[in-house]
């Protein structure tokens, strides 16, 4: 899904008045000044920014600069959401214009419709199941020491892992979607909470990757109709596999309690570097491999390493390949989806 944008609407208009930053130099000459953000306002009072920019010499705004999360301000929640970015960017313009009494030309919102604008930055989110919370937060842990991308190892934040956190192209952040919507900053709309929202995003691994203007320039980006729902799906599968892994993932020890007996002591005595092709059948041993491999262990490679076993954790492998948690269902019939995801689902 979109979570955040910044674009640069075409669009003439008189300059907003929401007030200026000015710098004032040494000698008491103005330096700068910065017209200030205002704000719209959108479902369950959730907001966006947007500013006038730009000039056509005669008094006039060229531009309107809008940042923020299209999803949340459309429908109050980003737990799940929408990858048509053309359609939340042109929604959003629709209730600003509403709310300020702006007046395009049909030639203004059409260009609009088609995405015809530019895209400064956007973040594009997905979520993936794991077992549990404590197992999401156990993946993340595990991946903080085990997993590097170009930028180099991760820094870890308040319980979120950043890759390229202060990178100038492109960054990617993991958290647990679970934990941050049972903080007072990242919780729900009273009037969204107790709906399955708060179970669904329970035990949800979020992984949100960020394109600056210099890799959207790279990549051929420059303007919104081009990032499509399947080029949007797409680069995010191109850029998680950015993630190098080091070593197997591991998840918490709960898991290991949830295996079947069977399984357990095959678990077991790989973890402890046993040879299982010499203490069982080979019929036993592919068949406890397939089994095993549902729980992302996989036997054929070499047991986890000390520093794996001092923390009491099960190692895992191939999370990141998982199918992203699709929107549920109920989502659609309580309404808790916008219009403009209901349309790209």
């Amino acid at each position: 899904m979109i979570d955040w944008a910044r674009v640069h609407i075409p669009f003439k208009h008189s300059p907003l008045n929401g007030g200026e930053v000015v710098s004032i130099d040494e000698d008491g000459e103005v330096a700068w000044r910065i017209l200030k953000r205002k704000q719209a306002i959108g479902s369950f009072d959730k907001r966006i920014s947007f500013k006038s920019i730009g000039g056509d010499g005669q008094g006039n705004a060229t531009h309107l600069w809008i940042s923020g999360n299209p999803s949340k301000f459309l429908q109050g929640h980003n737990v799940f959401g929408s990858d048509d970015l053309v359609s939340l960017m042109f929604d959003t313009f629709r209730v600003i214009c509403n709310q300020f009494n702006f007046q395009p030309t049909l030639q203004e919102y059409q260009a609009i419709k088609n995405g015809d604008y530019e895209l400064g930055i956007v973040d594009i989110n997905y979520s993936y199941e794991l077992p549990k919370r404590a197992d999401v937060q156990a993946f993340i842990r595990a991946l903080e020491f085990k997993a590097k991308t170009r930028h180099g190892r991760p820094s870890m934040k308040g319980g979120t892992l950043y890759f390229g956190k202060n990178s100038e192209r492109w960054a990617i952040k993991l958290y647990a979607k679970g934990e941050e919507l049972s903080t007072k900053t990242g919780a729900l709309p009273d009037a969204l909470k107790h709906q399955g929202i708060e179970d669904w995003a329970d035990n949800k691994l979020r992984i949100e990757l960020r394109l600056l203007s210099k890799e959207l320039a790279k990549l051929g980006i420059k303007h919104a109709a081009t990032l499509t729902p399947e080029l949007t799906e797409k680069l995010f599968k191109e850029y998680l596999d950015k993630i190098n892994m080091t070593d197997q993932i591991k998840l918490s020890n709960e898991t290991v309690n949830q295996l079947p007996n069977k399984l357990k002591s095959t678990y077991t005595l790989w973890a402890q570097g046993h040879d299982l092709r010499s203490l069982m059948s080979k019929r036993t041993y592919y068949y406890h491999r397939k089994e095993l491999e549902s729980y992302g262990i996989n036997i054929d490679l070499a047991p986890c390493s000390e520093h794996q076993k001092e923390n009491n954790v099960v190692p895992m492998i191939r999370i990141l390949e998982a199918t992203p948690a699709n929107i549920p269902r109920w989502a659609f019939t309580k309404n808790l989806i916008h219009s403009s995801a209901q349309r790209s689902a």
